[in-house]
């Protein structure tokens, strides 16, 4: 079977891996697949003005010209077809069997190819209403596709706002990746976050937590990782770059107390990556990670409102260290459980086509 994605350009992140997942083994299956991304991004901004997303586009733009490589160096590996078009038409997009949007902007366009180009579906990973128009993302959910959704929490709130019907289907974790065979628990713990550019993420709060952690435990190490630096950091606080998989890994597997901070978010991969890599996950009660965790049998779950909820559940295990080591156990074991790609791509099969 013939399978198109649609995506709004290459960049490595948790939505792009999911996406670079189901095309790769849909690919392995034996399906024929093709990922579609227009030569200059779209705009997420349409109707708005936003000069730094103009500059943006213009740098784009300008790669394109000097015929560079749009594709990062550091993407996914993958195996599958990735083709550039001028746009997002029936003139530039195959027929095929099955048509998947994977973002709000790309949802549009979707929507308007032929029927030729295969059973149309909306992936939905976030609730995309930050940084851009805001009523064109909210209209795209109540567009007529099919949506498949990775948590329970999104199901919820797009019945709830849209009365819109939507397939949960969650993501898995590549294990031959995000292991640890050989965990050594530190005397002096370390605790790591993922640093990101969205307030939602809500990195000025593992800050603060970071802070008065090391109040009551001087001798703990911190980091935060990113592809890049986003925001400075009190000087004890050390930012490693992560630019492969390799990277991440490493910092996980070194990782005894993995912070989850996001105020809001659609699924919440890291944590779950942390989890397979015998990390203790501590986390705020957002997404699906109260889906795919139980509260102090493999993580600790903190209450967003509370804004010492993670100081909290830090406290718990840096206090009782056999509870720590019992959760990042039980964590490795359990997530293989819930997260497997096969039964995801199995399932995602079975609804696109």
């Amino acid at each position: 079977m013939k399978v198109n994605f649609i995506v709004p350009e290459i960049a490595r992140s948790g939505g792009m891996r999911v996406i670079f997942e189901y095309a790769g083994r849909l690919n392995k299956k034996g399906h024929d697949v093709v990922l579609y991304t227009p030569v200059i991004p779209f705009d997420p901004y349409k109707g708005l003005a936003n000069r730094e997303f103009r500059k943006y586009r213009i740098k784009y733009a300008i790669k394109i010209l000097l015929n560079k490589n749009l594709i990062p160096e550091n993407i996914f590996p993958y195996d599958f077809k990735i083709i550039y078009v001028s746009q997002i038409s029936d003139m530039f997009i195959r027929n095929a069997d099955a048509v998947i949007a994977t973002s709000w902007t790309s949802s549009y366009f979707v929507d308007r190819l032929n029927i030729s180009k295969g059973k149309k579906s909306y992936l939905v990973q976030d609730f995309e209403i930050w940084n851009c128009n805001r009523d064109l993302a909210e209209k795209s959910y109540s567009l007529p596709l099919q949506i498949i959704t990775v948590s329970g929490y999104l199901k919820d709130l797009l019945k709830s706002k849209f009365n819109k019907d939507a397939v949960v289907i969650m993501p898995g974790i590549d294990y031959s990746i995000f292991h640890n065979e050989n965990k050594k628990y530190s005397d002096d713990p370390v605790i790591s976050f993922a640093d990101h550019q969205l307030e939602n993420k809500n990195i000025e709060g593992a800050v603060y937590t970071c802070e008065k952690i090391k109040e009551l435990f001087p001798r703990a190490e911190f980091v935060a990782f990113g592809s890049s630096m986003h925001h400075s950091f009190p000087g004890f606080i050390k930012f490693i770059q992560c630019t492969d998989d390799a990277d991440l890994k490493n910092i996980y597997c070194r990782t005894d107390i993995f912070l989850f901070p996001s105020l809001n978010e659609g699924f919440g991969l890291p944590p779950a990556e942390a989890m397979a890599c015998k990390c203790a996950a501590v986390g705020n009660k957002v997404a699906a990670f109260p889906e795919y965790s139980v509260n102090d049998v493999t993580a600790v779950h903190c209450d967003p409102d509370d804004a010492d909820g993670l100081f909290k559940g830090v406290c718990s295990l840096l206090g009782n260290r056999d509870k720590l080591k019992s959760i990042s156990e039980s964590a490795a074991v359990e997530i293989r459980k819930i997260l497997d790609w096969d039964n995801s791509v199995n399932a995602f099969e079975k609804i696109i086509f």
